[in-house]
């Protein structure tokens, strides 16, 4: 027999001894001897990043987890004797988990991982190393109820975010406010609640730059669609999704609306999506951006013009019912308003507003949408807007005029201790200017017309401070929109008493007869000019009622009705939008403001001058408390009626 054939033979027959007796050595090392020495809870062991580490195992935890069959060296497959080295390589979990292990090592945290970052989380980090639990085990570190924990070890490391350049730093914190986490804690039975890796991925985890992750933004409705699918294919078709799907890069995602990580239930006041938010700033983020609505020719103004529209002001005042933008555009399956199936289709219009105002007509389809008032859109409300701010302008103007004139006059003689015109000797006689009865009426107007001003104008401005008192129940109870409609009924319904008290009793027929315009009040007011401006040496001679009270009573008759009538049609605005067409109502709304304004600053302007601002009065005119006139005051301010009744 050859020298090299036997020689070669007992190397092999050599080699096979070794081989064998290194494997039997190491298939007799059991799990009862490691934990000789790993079942002592105070073992440790110093890591190379110099920190000091537990190397204890629980026996009972570690025989309860999948993978408690094993034996420990079928990880530390490099033990081969006891007691081993200190420094262990680490176990290699790609061995059994090969398919797992290549999306891993194309990962983010895999890629981190092979260039050396220490923070890129290995299997451990996430699974745990000796006490690895199924995904539906609570006691697993990947169990939805633990998943977010696990991630926020890192992502919650102010170290970290800030080393890696994380965008988001807590959301973790942010995760548990959201309606995803509540399910999970409530362990609600017909719900897969999403937790980090149904959104971000497992072990294929990509940052959103990439265009594969499953959170870039042109995969962030499919990713929802995993659980949300028959609200993804109406999003999809939606000019949102359609938009998407051509490539811009600004449609909006499901995370612009719900946001990311503390996504909330649309009737939780919190929410990105709450009623009171959807059109104040949701949709603002984007309709309301000068570069997106260039960009994209979309309308401009849309936003603000529902701001000041009835809708938006009941939004802005809290209110939890009103329109807002998803009440007439949708949700999800949001549609130009020139495609048929859009619920803002002129063809569709009637029906998607009759779902808040029962029995509207094609009448709603008459007028503007989003109100824009210019000469050439929308003239008709251009036009009144701009006769009332003119009337405005004008009348509060020349009140300011007039009454800056007579405050001169007065200051400047009550200064030098003058009496104005007459200077006799007088008993204290007093004359009767308002009955009780009148006197009554003059305090249910004032108490009336006060709410309405103070309510309709909290409506106007709900953020405004001195409107808060009313607004903080507006969300809950509709009390502003309740005072402000019964207190238009008391006025209205003085009004009418005032009516019948003119023509039914004596007084009223003498009063309104009075009150009647003459030509001498043209002519008082010409004379009046004149003494202010020194021209003439006295003053017009007036009877009951001069030039001054003669307007406010009449501007306030014509005030009431006006108010009344469109009062009425924005009260009852289903009957109205059912009868006529839409600009209706939104003239209506106009004329309701501007003479509210009107009426507003002539009562500051005009009458709060004469009853409490006049040096001839001030600090207050007590006639109407008292109901009488001094005999000082009658010869000053009525000499004529002086006469006639002395005569």
């Amino acid at each position: 027999m050859d020298c090299k054939f036997l020689s070669a033979l007992g190397l092999l027959i050599v080699t096979f001894f070794v081989l064998s007796s290194s494997i039997s050595y190491c298939q007799e090392i059991t799990n009862e001897e490691c934990l000789d020495c790993h079942s002592d809870p105070e073992l440790t062991k110093i890591t190379e990043s110099g920190k000091e580490d537990t190397v204890f195992v629980d026996e009972e935890k570690f025989t309860g987890s999948i993978h408690g069959e094993f034996s420990c060296i079928d990880c530390h497959s490099n033990i081969v004797e006891l007691p081993h080295d200190e420094n262990l390589e680490h176990p290699d979990c790609y061995e059994c988990h090969e398919d797992v292990a290549e999306e891993y090592l194309q990962s983010y945290h895999g890629i981190g991982l092979e260039k050396g970052d220490e923070d890129a989380p290995y299997c451990w980090d996430c699974h745990s190393s000796h006490y690895v639990y199924s995904f539906d085990d609570t006691l697993s570190k990947t169990h939805p109820l633990n998943q977010p924990q696990t991630c926020a070890k890192c992502h919650s490391d102010p170290q970290i975010v800030k080393k890696h350049h994380i965008p988001i730093a807590n959301p973790y914190e942010a995760y548990t406010t959201s309606i995803h986490f509540k399910a999970i804690i409530e362990k609600r039975p017909d719900e897969t609640p999403a937790t980090c890796s149904d959104c971000h991925g497992a072990h294929s985890l990509q940052p959103v730059t990439n265009p594969l992750s499953m959170i870039n933004r042109f995969n962030i409705p499919k990713t929802c669609s995993k659980c949300h699918e028959k609200i993804y294919q109406e999003y999809i078709e939606s000019v949102h999704g359609q938009g998407l799907l051509a490539g811009v890069s600004d449609a909006p995602v499901c995370t612009d609306c719900h946001s990311e990580h503390n996504i909330k239930d649309h009737t939780d006041p919190s929410s990105t999506v709450y009623s009171t938010v959807i059109s104040q700033t949701l949709c603002a983020d984007c309709h309301e951006a000068e570069r997106i609505v260039a960009k994209y020719g979309l309308k401009d103004k849309v936003v603000s013009s529902y701001r000041d529209s009835y809708h938006g002001l009941a939004v802005r005042g809290r209110s939890v019912v009103s329109a807002n933008c998803a009440s007439c555009h949708r949700v999800h399956d949001i549609l130009p308003s020139s495609d048929p199936r859009s619920s803002i289709h002129v063809d569709n219009l009637a029906e998607t507003c009759g779902e808040c105002h029962a029995g509207v007509t094609a009448q709603v389809t008459k007028g503007p949408v989003h109100v824009f008032p210019s000469p050439e859109s929308d003239k008709i409300i251009y036009y009144v807007t701009s006769f009332y701010l003119l009337m405005i302008f004008s009348v509060i103007g020349g009140m300011i005029f007039h009454n800056g004139l007579d405050f001169r006059k007065k200051f400047v003689a009550k200064i030098q201790g003058k009496q104005l015109q007459h200077t006799v000797n007088l008993a204290g006689k007093e004359f009767e200017r308002l009955s009780t009865n009148e006197r009554i009426q003059h305090f249910l107007l004032m108490t009336s017309f006060s709410l309405l001003v103070y309510t309709g104008f909290a409506m106007k401005f709900p953020e405004s401070w001195w409107a808060a008192p009313l607004i903080r129940w507006e969300g809950a109870f509709a009390f502003r929109g309740w005072l402000h409609r019964i207190s238009a009924v008391v006025m209205i319904g003085l009004s009418a008493y005032h009516a019948i008290y003119l023509v039914a009793s004596n007084r009223g027929r003498g009063q309104v007869k009075a009150m009647l315009p003459k030509f001498k009040d043209l002519k008082d007011v010409i004379h009046m000019f004149k003494y202010y401006f020194g021209i003439s040496k006295d003053k017009p001679k007036f009877e009951r009622y001069n030039y001054i009270e003669k307007a406010e009573y009449w501007a306030l008759i014509w005030g009431t009705i006006v108010m009344s009538v469109t009062g009425f049609l924005l009260w009852f605005e289903n009957i109205s939008l059912r009868l006529f067409p839409k600009w209706i109502t939104d003239v209506s709304t106009v004329i309701h403001l501007y003479e509210a304004v009107l009426a507003t600053l002539a009562i500051l302007v005009w009458h709060f001058y004469f009853q409490f601002f006049d040096p001839h009065v001030y600090p207050i005119n007590t006639t109407c408390l008292t109901g009488t006139i001094s005999e000082e005051d009658m010869i000053e301010e009525h000499p004529l009626e002086y006469e006639r009744l002395n005569s």
